[in-house]
């Protein structure tokens, strides 16, 4: 019988998600749609970083309704910050982390993983 670490399979399913110029020239980020998900993805500190476009708190799109001041993003909603490169609730009312989507340079492109 083989280990369990080698019945394990990584799936990856890296998606284009935009070129690299608009996602620079969208400041603070980019929202888009990749495979039915609604992100938005940004660069901080020279990395590029992704999250799921609404709040844990009410669903609030960032997109609509948020900015982002350094890594963090604050919902306009009802206040709640967090981190863009963790997920992590920085300041509440929201108590659950943000879904959070690895992003890569691809050429001239971003890709995310889903």
């Amino acid at each position: 019988m083989p280990a369990p670490a080698a019945r394990l399979r990584v799936i990856v399913a890296w998606r284009q998600a935009a070129s690299r110029d608009d996602a620079v020239a969208a400041r603070p980020w980019l929202a888009l749609r990749v495979d039915d998900i609604n992100l938005v993805i940004a660069a901080v500190d020279g990395a590029w970083f992704g999250v799921e476009d609404r709040c844990t708190h009410a669903g609030c799109a960032f997109s609509e309704d948020a900015d982002l001041a350094g890594s963090d993003i604050v919902c306009n909603c009802h206040g709640s910050e967090f981190d863009i490169r963790t997920g992590a609730v920085l300041r509440g009312p929201a108590e659950g982390p943000l879904r959070t989507f690895p992003v890569r340079v691809v050429g001239e492109g971003l890709e995310v993983d889903l």
